[in-house]
């Protein structure tokens, strides 16, 4: 199978005709006219305006397309990925705003003829970041989306498809915390980038982070800080 040594980006258009290999490198498909057809391992995908799709190094996958389509393809080698994406086995996801952001910065260094491998080098680690927040599941995702709300274990566990007990399990094996604790990690994060980078109430702040009362986010702050919020601001704001 040929190999690449460089990051590379172009236009692709496919027709009716089933295609069927699989390469050394990777590719990240991003839509951008039409649809198309790919099944991948076990999945049997349909990749239209709204939907990206990740293969793998060494994925067998058929495609075709039966309308009149454009996409928007980059071949990743095989050393610029992570040791958790190559494990994967493929995996679509939405195309959301930065995604968009991501596809708009590519096609304008194509259409102005000026994509050198240096500039995807550069906007490369991006993308990874990116690829690696979509191959978290879809439970722990929702957590770093919906941490301000009230998340339940039933809510989690119906999103992975477990019932409440193995889903703990399977949640302590995954992160090495409870779902509890991550949450509460996770709101201790964000709150710390507010209290650094925004001049915010204390307040304000804990119910920004899911809090009902500044008092539950001091609370946190001792426990895992042995600081107050106030005192943490203090020390870190730059």
């Amino acid at each position: 199978m040929e190999k690449i040594e460089e990051i590379a980006a172009e236009r692709r258009t496919y027709t009716a005709n089933q295609n069927t290999h699989s390469h050394c490198y990777a590719q990240l498909i991003l839509p951008l006219q039409g649809e198309l057809f790919m099944h991948a391992g076990a999945q049997d995908l349909r990749l239209d305006h709204q939907t990206l799709f990740f293969i793998p190094p060494e994925c067998k996958h058929t495609f075709h397309s039966d309308v009149r389509n454009e996409f928007l393809v980059l071949d990743i080698p095989h050393f610029m990925l992570t040791k958790k994406t190559l494990d994967n086995k493929g995996f679509s996801f939405n195309l959301d705003k930065q995604w968009k952001g991501i596809r708009y910065l590519i096609l304008n260094e194509i259409d102005k003829q000026s994509l050198h491998s240096s500039a995807l080098k550069d906007l490369y680690p991006y993308i990874s970041h990116y690829l690696l927040q979509e191959q978290q599941p879809n439970s722990i995702r929702y957590i770093h989306e919906h941490y301000n709300e009230n998340i339940t274990v039933n809510k989690l566990a119906s999103l992975e498809h477990y019932n409440r007990s193995y889903y703990s399990d399977w949640f302590l094996k995954e992160t090495g915390k409870s779902p509890s604790a991550y949450i509460q990690e996770v709101r201790l994060n964000k709150a710390k980038e507010l209290l650094q980078n925004t001049d915010l109430p204390i307040l304000h702040i804990a119910i920004q982070v899911g809090f009902e009362q500044q008092s539950s986010l001091t609370r946190l702050f001792q426990k895992h800080e042995e600081i107050t919020p106030s005192q943490f601001r203090k020390k870190y704001r730059f």
